[in-house]
């Protein structure tokens, strides 16, 4: 045992030596953690967009105001790292197996360098689900009501989570009194309070985040993206595989009668989540899970069993690893897993993309000082360059999407509207509609004068090329 736990040890000092060397900090959804982080820290030339729970940002910021960077933000997730593994041996009966599993696991070593609200929210759950584990034993109303507590909280910093409660409320309440289910829902209320509080406060509504991320999904899945030839929830061959690689070879175990019997509504929800994860296939989300699969599979693998699954994650990791390594001092297309997967046979090592954005706007904002800058040519390319400056003599950074929305004196990105048309001669008529609008600004729009082009000059009528930078183009209005 001891022996195991110095493994385990030494992985967590790996784990972080990866973690705090790359450049990488994730792919999806940076900005909005990443950014809105920087952003309460005031360090953010710009506005912010996000589709998520702003709370995690929030919180986290004064990490980013004390070093003026993103390191502590990666060391916090280490921390939470730290503290699943060790709730894990703890729930395990400390179990040094499913300690081991879990710190060679590729899933693992793909998440630690994330800036992610997904460590903590999954800490939080997987405890969530020991207390609602101990009350299907006990019967104990005080474990569901701490779990309702801890899930509340975890779906409080990531919105995904509000999927996986319906999952759970299928498998663990089904045959349950309505009273408990009611107390069940009365605490995850209570600890989802401090995202109702926080949108009242800014957003002067409490449920502003939630439904904002329901309706984004739903306005997705049916109409796609907002930008004119982007699915953003498109899933690709890449996407599956990855995903699909990163889960255990013996996940399989779970059904074997013995086992399932045993934990059958535990097993149920687990592949009731995997399931709706492959809807939109990203690696990432199994983690979020990734504490309670562990927890139920290692105590079935034999010795046997046990080194086959070990070999095969390893082997896996040090793949998950390779990009990371490669961006301490460069920048790739293979950033992550999947992309390794999605450019395999095109692999391409560049200079480091946001250290070159950041060297070019320090000497554009030198040149230029107090300046407002559009940027493009894509809608959100703006929030790469707010999040990779980190001076002070920028006044602000605009989306080409709002400028453009300026000059066409416009404020709607996209609206619904449903209405029934009466048969019969009716005098009323009853519609549901919704949208997304450019939000009322200070931005004077008219006094930009200068224009950022990422990788090619930005396409504005009535802007010419001033200079060429390592990646940027520089442009004024004539």
């Amino acid at each position: 045992m001891k022996k195991s736990l110095k493994i385990s040890i030494l992985l967590i000092i790996l784990i972080a030596l990866v973690s705090l060397l790359t450049m990488y900090y994730g792919s999806t959804d940076l900005n909005d953690y990443a950014g809105v982080a920087k952003f309460f820290a005031g360090d953010y030339p710009a506005k912010i967009r996000s589709s998520h729970s702003l709370l995690y940002g929030y919180l986290v910021s004064p990490l980013v105001k004390i070093s003026h960077s993103f390191f502590f933000l990666k060391v916090l997730n280490l921390f939470f790292l730290i503290l699943l593994s060790i709730s894990l041996y703890y729930i395990s009966n400390k179990n040094s197996r499913t300690l081991l599993l879990f710190l060679i696991s590729p899933i693992v070593w793909y998440i630690a360098p994330w800036i992610s609200p997904l460590l903590l929210s999954s800490l939080l759950f997987l405890w969530g689900f020991f207390f609602i584990s101990k009350f299907e034993d006990n019967k104990n109303l005080l474990n569901l009501v701490f779990s309702g507590i801890l899930i509340g909280l975890s779906l409080a910093f990531w919105n995904t989570v509000i999927f996986i409660i319906f999952f759970l409320l299928i498998c663990f309440f089904y045959s349950r009194k309505v009273s408990h289910l009611f107390y069940f829902l009365l605490s995850v209320l209570a600890g989802f309070s401090p995202l109702l509080i926080f949108d009242k406060i800014f957003y002067d509504f409490a449920f502003y985040s939630t439904l904002k991320f329901l309706f984004g999904i739903a306005t997705m899945s049916i109409y796609k993206s907002i930008y004119p030839g982007i699915n953003q929830i498109a899933s690709s061959f890449s996407s599956y595989l990855s995903f699909i690689l990163l889960l255990p070879l013996f996940f399989y175990l779970l059904f074997s009668r013995e086992v399932f019997s045993e934990n059958r509504k535990q097993i149920i929800f687990l592949a009731l989540s995997f399931l709706f994860f492959l809807v939109n296939p990203q690696p990432r989300y199994i983690f979020f899970l990734w504490p309670i699969l562990i927890l139920y599979l290692s105590p079935r693998l034999n010795e046997k069993q046990f080194k086959i699954q070990s070999a095969i994650f390893i082997v896996i990791t040090l793949i998950v690893i390779a990009p990371y390594l490669i961006q301490i001092n460069y920048s790739t297309n293979a950033k992550d897993f999947t992309s390794v997967i999605s450019n395999f046979g095109n692999w391409k090592i560049t200079d480091d993309t946001y250290e070159l954005i950041s060297q070019d706007l320090e000497e554009i904002s030198k040149e230029y000082p107090n300046e407002t800058f559009v940027v493009g040519n894509h809608p959100d390319v703006y929030t790469d360059l707010a999040l990779a400056y980190w001076g002070g003599n920028i006044k602000e950074i605009v989306s080409i999407q709002d400028y453009d929305m300026y000059l066409k004196n416009q404020s709607v990105l996209f609206e619904k509207k449903f209405m029934s048309v009466p048969k019969i001669k009716d005098r009323r008529l009853i519609w549901i509609g919704g949208g997304l609008e450019k939000a009322p600004d200070d931005t004077d729009c008219n006094a930009i004068n200068l224009g950022i082009g990422f990788r090619e000059p930005i396409a504005l009528q009535d802007f010419k090329i001033l200079k060429k930078y390592r990646i940027l183009y520089l442009s004024i209005r004539d």
